[in-house]
């Protein structure tokens, strides 16, 4: 989803100008589109509202019992909900590399009954070799740092449409993020690796 998509239903004078290092440069004003910009600007909210993510109770339920490593992103999560959220998790380095990696995920879960989307910031992109990582870009939940996306694989949004509790869902996210990490697929790249 492109951020147009995902801002065009929020309120304009909610949202800021950056530049391509993440520095703050203007609030948006009421008819600022993403194709006006400047390149190397883009637009991104000034603050997220946290209301419709994850549960607190369901995410520390998981952290309690399964992923010790979970740990809430505070800008973007409430009393209440879960905005963003950083899992340790391991993986290998790539389809012809077996060693063991280890990946530090943010998953950005702003509209957790939507699906979430699942970025790596640790190792470095230049680091990362994995078929089914994307290469780095700047997205919203983390302007001011570039980030790798996930590929959750084919089938992915329909399996999680098809969970019915939140507590299914954060399950089958991060087992399916592990998933990923563990078995690369090198007939669905996201990234081309020599």
């Amino acid at each position: 989803m492109n951020i147009d998509n995902e801002v065009k239903y929020m309120q304009p004078q909610l949202f800021g100008i950056y530049d391509g290092e993440g520095h703050f440069l203007r609030i948006a004003n009421e008819d600022c589109r993403i194709n006006d910009l400047v390149p190397g600007e883009y637009k991104a909210p000034l603050r997220i509202s946290a209301g419709s993510g994850l549960s607190k109770s369901v995410f520390d339920s998981f952290r309690l019992t399964s992923y010790p490593s979970l740990n809430f992103i505070r800008e973007h999560s409430s009393s209440n909900t879960i905005g963003a959220f950083v899992v340790n998790l391991q993986g290998v380095v790539s389809s012809s590399d077996g060693s063991l990696q280890n990946y530090q995920i943010l998953v950005d879960s702003r509209n957790f009954s939507d699906s979430p989307q699942a970025y790596v910031l640790t190792p470095k992109c230049v680091n990362i070799f994995h078929e089914n990582i994307h290469l780095k870009g700047c997205y919203n939940i983390l302007p001011q740092k570039e980030v790798c996306v996930v590929c959750m694989g084919r089938g992915f949004r329909d399996a999680f449409d098809r969970c019915s509790s939140e507590k299914e869902k954060l399950g089958f996210l991060l087992h399916q993020i592990g998933d990923v990490l563990k078995n690369p697929n090198p007939n669905d790249p996201a990234r081309s690796v020599d």
